[in-house]
């Protein structure tokens, strides 16, 4: 039985699973189905943060080295389609 809490926000599928992934990786997925996410020490769900941030600086970065924008800018896409110089 797989008794995965998740919080009152609603969550990203995908980020969801990338979360469970980053656990099993770390040998936590057994703790967080049998408990919840609530059972990990704070030192648990760093270590899953930490990857999961390494992550995305890393696809960030690869991203950049492939000529594409790692970053939205959203205040100047807001401008561009206000027709703001």
């Amino acid at each position: 039985m797989q008794v995965i809490h998740m919080s009152k926000k609603r969550e990203d599928p995908e980020a969801q699973a990338l979360k469970l992934e980053v656990a099993a990786e770390l040998g936590l997925l057994d703790k967080i189905e049998k408990e919840g996410w609530g059972a990990l020490s704070a030192a648990e769900s760093g270590k899953i943060g930490g990857l999961l941030a390494k992550m995305k600086i890393g696809s960030a970065y690869m991203a950049t080295v492939a000529g594409q924008p790692a970053i939205r800018d959203t205040a100047e896409d807001d401008e561009e389609e206000a027709g703001s110089p």
